[in-house]
């Protein structure tokens, strides 16, 4: 009985001591492989000495990170992707020997590359830092011209849709554009001659007398000639006295100004159009029309950028067009006929460099087109004195000159809005007195205050106030 109690007791003895080495061992191993943290820029990468030669390494995602054994107990682990993931090793037994948390950042060369730049220029302090969507700059920049150079080059780094630009400045410059556009155009025509083409059409049982209209109406209409022998009319053809006798003097003056202005930060566009919008029928699918519609008027587009030395940069696109019968097109047949207008187009597109306040005529065009046409009989028109009889001559003589000039200033808000003025300040309606009796369109000049300082207005004449401050 004492017998088999031992061996029962030396069979629980060994039982112990051998699970109590298999934990040992377990435990060791545990001990021996913690895991260890590893980071990694994006496009780097990192060798690992194992103090075990290595059978197996295992990736948990090899999109973020791989591993590739370099020789038994050597690894090589490189970032793919950002993001983390885990790597693990392995012995010949199965063992873990090795296990690292990997986590692949924002590779930090192009934030160095701006930052080197940026140090450059004195007065500039600027921060990039890379994130996983991309670049931030913070920072202060000594001027916009710095600031934007610097986004500039970080965008050639990581491109313009991964630039978060937190910089600051020593103020927001803003430039306001004075654009004039000024035309004058000259028409001058004469005609005079006998038309002798139409002459065949009075035939033998026509008629001169007097027109049933009003001369006097015709020259109090709106246009821009007036023939005197619009007054004769022939009757039995149903014909002007004017489809035979050709006189016709013609003295045209046509005057544009547009002065348009603009204000904008340094560095971003700014367009405005003032005018309208007409349509144009445009052919469709399955037969039918759909309308388009085209811009005309005063446009002005420009982007200034004020420099370091206080000369401003500015890129300008000034344009102003009207609506002309001349190159019109008429579409359709019969009673259907629509005619789309032509435009008339004054526009220019260039780049310049100048002060604030200075002044620069960009663009200018003159034309002189003179038009000289003599019809006439063949043989009878060529003879002397009597040749007039038989000859008819239209001259016309078109001149136009247009002028573009540009004035940009730097300028900042006004402190309050009540020294800004509109084009209704110092108007005040009449009275039914003043309106009836005295044909006046406002008030008197005594009658007129300002409203918020209860004194006289200074601005009766028109010259008003604009809403900034010229630097």
């Amino acid at each position: 009985m004492r017998i088999k109690e031992n061996l029962i007791a030396k069979i629980c003895t060994n039982f112990l001591l051998s699970f109590s080495a298999a934990f040992s061992v377990l435990s060791c191993a545990l001990a021996e492989t913690p895991s260890t943290g590893i980071v990694i820029q994006l496009g780097a990468g990192r060798l690992i000495e194992l103090k075990n030669q290595v059978r197996n390494v295992f990736a948990a995602d090899p999109k973020i990170a791989e591993v590739r054994p370099a020789n038994s107990s050597t690894l090589f682990v490189f970032g793919t992707g950002l993001g983390h993931t885990t790597i693990s090793a392995s012995d010949e037994a199965g063992h873990s020997i090795a296990q690292y948390d990997v986590t692949v950042v924002p590779a930090q060369y192009p934030a160095s590359q701006t930052r080197e730049s940026s140090s450059k220029e004195l007065g500039n302090s600027v921060t990039p830092k890379m994130l996983p969507g991309g670049m931030i700059l913070n920072g202060y920049a000594r001027d916009p011209e710095q600031a934007q150079k610097i986004a500039e080059e970080a965008q050639d780094e990581v491109g313009k849709d991964h630039i978060y630009n937190h910089m600051t400045g020593s103020q927001s410059l803003q430039v306001n554009l004075q654009v004039k556009v000024v035309e004058m155009s000259r028409q001058l025509v004469r005609e005079i001659g006998v038309n002798w083409e139409n002459m065949n059409a009075l035939g033998t049982s026509a008629a001169i007398g007097i027109a049933t209209q009003n001369p006097l109406a015709a020259m109090t209409s709106y246009q821009s000639s007036l023939s005197f022998l619009s007054k004769f009319k022939v009757a039995g053809r149903s014909m002007n006295l004017e489809t035979v006798i050709d006189a016709l003097s013609q003295d045209q003056l046509i005057h544009v100004l547009a002065e348009p202005n603009l204000t904008t930060m340094s560095g971003e566009s700014a367009s405005f159009l003032v005018g309208g919008e007409y349509p144009i029928p445009v052919s469709s699918y399955n037969n039918t029309v759909s309308v388009q519609f085209k811009q005309y008027g005063v446009s002005l587009s420009f982007v200034p950028t004020v420099l370091t030395s206080g000369r401003i940069n500015l890129h300008v696109r000034p344009e102003v067009s009207q609506l002309s019968t001349n190159g019109a097109v008429q579409m359709g047949e019969g009673n259907s006929t629509i005619s789309i207008p032509a435009l008339t187009v004054s526009r220019a597109d260039t780049t310049v460099e100048l002060g604030s306040g200075q002044s620069f005529a960009i663009a200018g065009l003159f034309q002189d087109n003179t038009t000289n046409q003599n019809l006439g009989l063949p043989g009878l028109g060529d003879l002397p004195i009597l040749g007039a009889l038989f000859r008819s001559n239209s001259f016309q003589h078109n001149q136009s000159e247009l002028v573009i000039i540009i004035t940009p200033y730097v300028v900042r808000p006004v402190g309050s809005p009540d020294l800004l003025k509109t084009p209704d300040s110092g108007w005040v309606p009449p009275s039914d007195y003043q309106r009836i009796f005295q044909a006046k369109q406002r008030a008197s000049d005594r009658e007129i205050y300002d409203a918020s300082t209860d004194r006289k207005d200074d601005n009766i004449d028109g010259k008003l106030n604009i809403g900034f401050m010229v630097n």
